[in-house]
């Protein structure tokens, strides 16, 4: 019953939003004839702005980043329990049967 009552003012709802006028906007003013923006290479960008957070990692390419996450990685590979503190809690599992 009360979805029946939330699907009527639903319908009712979007029956009066149809019914109404779009709203009166103002008339769109054309765009001045601008000449396109200039396209300028990434190592002028870069060298315009010298002290930016990220420069330095910038012009170092994408390699030192990548090695660094590789051995992040191969660190994060291994065990994520250690051996003594495995063998601690499968004691303990044991124990508990």
């Amino acid at each position: 019953m009360l979805r029946m009552r939330i699907f009527a003012v639903l319908l009712c709802t979007m029956v009066v939003g149809a019914c109404l006028a779009p709203p009166e906007l103002p008339p769109r003013r054309a765009a001045p004839d601008l000449p396109a923006p200039e396209l300028l290479p990434q190592s002028e960008l870069l060298g315009a702005r010298a002290d930016g957070v990220h420069t330095e990692r910038l012009r170092a390419g994408p390699d030192p980043r990548a090695a660094a996450l590789r051995a992040r990685a191969a660190q994060l590979r291994g065990p994520v329990i250690a051996d003594p503190d495995r063998a601690r809690l499968t004691g303990s599992e044991a124990r508990l049967r």
